[in-house]
């Protein structure tokens, strides 16, 4: 029986060791990977708890330049708000170089006498579920109401459904749901230090991402049916609200390099991105999965009056538009990505025409 305990309490030491070896390789994987993408050990800026939207950028909203404003004649201010992603935020690049500042650039430059300030609301790794949580937050808490309301969509509500398999995917969904639910579901859920670093491990995130490149989506599971249906609900919903408001919605379909249906006409561009672009032959799942969901959206959305495509806005570009990781976008990028926006913008909003109700304090 002493025999039978020792190695019982060998056992168990090692099987502890094996799943520290494990965790400790998983954070090495993770993290260097990070960097080689993002330039960061950590996935995105830091962020903080939020109320209405599950987390916020601790930094705030994003300033925009080129932003103006026509003192004492409000019938002739504009203002936009845009939501999104990191590609919306654009974080990691000098803010005047931002989509919303080359939109209020170009609209501020041309089209006089009418003055456009455009609001930044982008969030690192926010979908379609928290943006709609985030306007709702806005047209309650912020004090200057919006002309126009810009969705800038299809990247990370592709990502996180391929990932998590879930109508409700977001980031940090299984993590926050995890310590509310499991203290009841799981037999461990009592112990919520260990039940959260479980929801919370390397190893289970890795995984997760393993899966995802490795594992094509079924374009017709029943899954991805009700996510897509979701997904049109709360644009349907976003358009509603901001009518209620008496603004206007545009949703707009971003490119990314996975999901273009022809390469750039440019062939020295192309070739460029064969050679930046990281994982296009490692992982082929990551641009099925990524086609797979925008076929379902572009189906469902087409003929919305709030809808522009623009998965191919980019395919005339002359120099490189995107960094490694196929979804984030350089200069010339977002620069494709506003010419291809501008005349959707200033069809909603003409300067020959008074504006709808909004736009002022």
């Amino acid at each position: 029986m002493k025999r039978f305990f020792s190695l019982a309490a060998r056992t168990v030491k090692w099987l502890l060791v094996a799943v520290l070896a494990v965790e400790v390789l998983s954070f090495a994987v993770i993290t260097t990977s990070n960097w080689i993408i993002y330039g960061n050990l950590r996935e995105g800026p830091k962020a903080v708890y939020d109320p209405y939207t599950l987390f916020l950028m601790e930094n705030g909203v994003w300033p925009t330049a080129n932003c103006e404003v026509v003192n004492n004649h409000p019938e002739l201010s504009r203002t936009i708000w845009f939501f999104g992603g990191s590609t919306m935020r654009a974080s990691a690049a000098p803010y005047e170089r931002s989509i919303p500042s080359l939109v209020a650039k170009a609209l501020n430059e041309r089209d006089k006498p009418c003055a456009f300030n455009c609001m930044n609301f982008g969030v690192n790794s926010f979908n379609s579920l928290l943006e709609i949580k985030y306007l709702q937050k806005q047209f309650i808490e912020y004090i200057i109401r919006p002309n126009l309301v810009v969705f800038y969509d299809g990247a990370n509500d592709a990502n996180y459904f391929a990932v998590q398999k879930d109508p409700y995917a977001h980031e940090g969904k299984e993590r926050a749901q995890g310590v509310i639910e499991s203290y009841y579901k799981s037999g461990v859920g009592i112990l919520k230090p260990l039940n959260a670093a479980y929801f919370a491990s390397f190893t289970r995130e890795l995984l997760q991402k393993f899966l995802y490149t490795a594992t094509p989506l079924d374009p017709n599971s029943p899954e991805l049916a009700t996510f897509v249906e979701q997904v049109v609900g709360r644009y349907d919903f976003a358009e509603r609200l901001s009518a209620c408001y008496g603004a206007k919605f545009l949703l707009f379909l971003q490119p990314l390099y996975w999901v273009e249906t022809a390469p750039p006409a440019d062939a020295t561009v192309a070739a460029k991105e064969q050679e930046l672009i990281l994982g296009r032959k490692t992982f082929p799942h990551v641009r099925d999965n990524f086609n797979t969901v925008y076929a379902a959206l572009e189906k469902a959305l087409a003929g919305k009056p709030y809808f522009i495509n623009l998965r191919d806005a980019l395919n005339g570009r002359a120099a490189p538009a995107y960094t490694a990781d196929g979804v984030h976008n350089t200069d010339t990028g977002r620069e494709g990505i506003v010419a291809a926006m501008l005349p959707h913008i200033r069809d909603r909003l003409p300067c020959n025409l008074a504006p709808e109700p909004g736009g002022h304090q």
